[in-house]
């Protein structure tokens, strides 16, 4: 006997409203763990919670965003990416690079690297390649080979360690050095709008969360990813550390444990009058004592020092460690439902994990708020009327960047044809990894 089509619904919605109870149950019970309850209070205890302002200062911003496409195997990677920037002026006003700059909308990179093993230990190597000369980032094609060579010379100093040892590792510094190249267009694209642009943006806006481009296994020779960024640009890190500061990350994504702490945050210590405009955070001057204490309290009763030390994680940690460069995160929710974090370079860590105690560092602290008020209320003050109420220009430039299917098909179309052209058996096999072939192998498509 069939089953209707609405049957079949009713079917499945029923037994998709026993997993979502199921879910809403466990979640519930998440929430009461000990571990959790104390990570949530001292959350709350860190951060104070303010309006977004109305009558913010209009200032000319800048964002920067990258689409790429990963083609992994377990000894190499090929990521071809596309850079751009876009910067919105005091009016509101959005203008691309090339009519800032006199340069292409985007820069468009290839990024190789190789894990090969030489006698007892594994090397890691890379290659930019540019598209094409007068890019941002690259005035020369042969520049971006240069800097290939003298990263790859830096990493040597590496080669052999245990970082290397796994492919995983190998995958998450390949994205390492793709992180920095976008940040290296960043801090190029405000270096040249200095020298020579019509419009300067205070600070510039990147696509996404500062940490999770430096969150590789440090190396006990100390190369350091601000010696990468260096090379790449071709200044000194102290140059680069004055523009540093003026880049900030922004999230729209997050650990669903982040999530939940906002929310959480900006329900129970949102101000008495609520303007509409969407809430931020920073630091609770008064509360972020309290803050240490409940850590120290916890550890002194024996309770880990990872916890302690992954909890002040979640509001600083040290990214650049030869060079004392720390990121510190503030959530905001611009339209109260959806939640972004901000994230903000800082020369000193604004809690830390001492030898015996857990350090506050006041001053910074206070340092840190105006800071944070200026960025958050300057840069909501032109929104995008989307899902969230980003601010305007944050996904404006995605339109450049994006990875699109006909730039895709046509990347791995000349790929294979190449690919196709040597003839030898190693391009044969390669060619059927990078063919839509394989998907077809056990009967899909």
């Amino acid at each position: 006997m069939s089953i209707r089509n609405n049957d079949i619904y009713n079917i499945f919605y029923d037994l998709l409203s026993s997993i979502v109870d199921d879910l809403r149950r466990d979640f519930i019970e998440t929430q009461q763990d000990q571990l959790i309850s104390l990570r949530r209070e001292v959350f709350h205890k860190f951060y104070a919670v303010e309006n977004i302002k109305r009558d913010s200062e209009k200032v000319p911003v800048g964002f920067v965003d990258a689409g790429f496409k990963p083609y992994q195997l377990d000894v190499s990677i090929i990521i071809p990416i596309q850079i751009s920037g876009i910067v919105r002026d005091e009016n509101g006003k959005l203008h691309k690079i090339k009519n800032l700059l006199d340069k292409p909308v985007n820069d468009f990179l290839m990024l190789y690297s190789s894990r090969k093993r030489r006698e007892n230990k594994y090397i890691f190597t890379i290659k930019i390649k540019s598209f094409y000369d007068n890019s941002l980032l690259f005035n020369k094609r042969e520049d971006a080979e240069e800097a290939s060579r003298e990263i790859n010379k830096l990493l040597l100093d590496i080669s052999g360690s245990t970082i290397f040892e796994s492919p995983k590792s190998f995958v998450r510094l390949t994205k390492y050095i793709e992180g920095l190249l976008e940040l290296a267009y960043a801090l190029k694209l405000l270096l040249l709008l200095e020298e020579n642009g019509s419009i300067v943006p205070r600070y510039i806006v990147l696509d996404g969360t500062l940490i999770k481009w430096f969150s590789i296994p440090r190396s006990p020779r100390g190369v350091d990813g601000l010696d990468i960024l260096s090379i790449i640009l071709g200044i000194s890190v102290d140059e680069i550390k004055k523009y540093l500061f003026r880049i900030v990350g922004l999230s729209k994504t997050s650990k669903f444990t982040n999530i939940i702490r906002s929310h959480s945050l900006f329900h129970a210590k949102k101000p008495d009058i609520i303007n509409g405009r969407g809430l931020y955070s920073l630091v609770d001057l008064e509360g972020i004592g309290e803050a240490a204490k409940i850590l120290e309290e916890y550890w002194g009763r024996g309770g880990s020092k990872d916890f302690v030390r992954e909890t002040i994680h979640i509001f600083n940690r040290i990214v650049y460690s030869n060079y004392g460069v720390y990121v510190s995160r503030f959530p905001i929710t611009p339209d109260y439902k959806n939640v972004f974090i901000l994230d903000i370079y800082l020369d000193q860590p604004i809690i830390d994990l001492g030898k015996e105690k857990v350090v506050v560092n006041k001053d910074k602290a206070s340092n840190v708020n105006p800071y944070i008020s200026y960025i958050v209320n300057t840069m909501m003050h032109y929104r995008t009327r989307a899902i969230g109420e980003p601010p305007f220009g944050y996904m404006e430039i995605d339109n450049d960047v994006r990875f699109r299917e006909d730039r895709r098909k046509f990347f791995e179309q000349a790929f294979r044809r190449i690919l196709r052209s040597r003839g030898d058996l190693s391009s044969r096999i390669l060619e059927q990894v990078f063919s839509p072939t394989t998907r077809m192998r056990y009967g899909y498509r």
